[in-house]
């Protein structure tokens, strides 16, 4: 057989074969893509790469250590922020035992809340969404800090415990 009966030969089989002969193809250049991108990259399998590679990887690992993180990236649950939601605040330190605020933001940990009286960092309070049905009672929480802004101060407080979801929704 010569070239020219083999050349005839495949485009015969290819022409009656097309979708194999297009799967093959399509098959080729994902391969190819994978393999370019890889080595573009830098990745490639530990048999190929040098073991000069190896022990600088090596090295890098053993003296990784984690970025500092800031306060605000300390936080273990996502701060959500919201339309604000008024809320009653019981406490002692209340001229009649009971005060309004707002929600400004909340999370499963804690609220931000806007007031109008200073409140010492420490403090206990109860509070409660004011359109809360009335067989839900009081949450208990911790003042963290206290900050003036504006005409108001703003609350960062802690729950005791994290309330039922049914609850943690009342607040915005």
């Amino acid at each position: 057989m010569n070239f020219n009966q083999i050349l005839d030969t495949v485009v015969t089989w290819c022409s009656a074969n097309m979708p194999i002969v297009i799967g093959i193809g399509v098959g080729l250049v994902i391969m190819i893509v994978v393999i370019a991108s890889g080595r573009r990259r830098g990745l490639g399998s530990g048999k190929f790469a040098s073991a000069g590679t190896n022990s600088l990887l090596a090295e890098k690992a053993a003296n990784w250590a984690p970025p500092e993180q800031s306060y605000a990236d300390r936080r273990t649950a996502i701060r959500r922020e919201g339309p604000p939601v008024r809320v009653l605040l019981a406490s002692p330190t209340f001229r009649n035992g009971v005060g309004e605020g707002y929600v400004l933001d909340r999370s499963t940990g804690g609220l931000r809340i806007a007031i109008a009286d200073a409140v010492a960092p420490g403090s206990v309070l109860q509070v409660r969404a004011v359109n809360a049905p009335d067989n839900v009672g009081f949450v208990t929480i911790l003042v963290r800090s206290c900050r003036p802004s504006n005409d108001f101060y703003e609350l960062g407080c802690e729950f005791e415990a994290t309330p039922p979801w049914s609850v943690l929704l009342l607040f915005g």
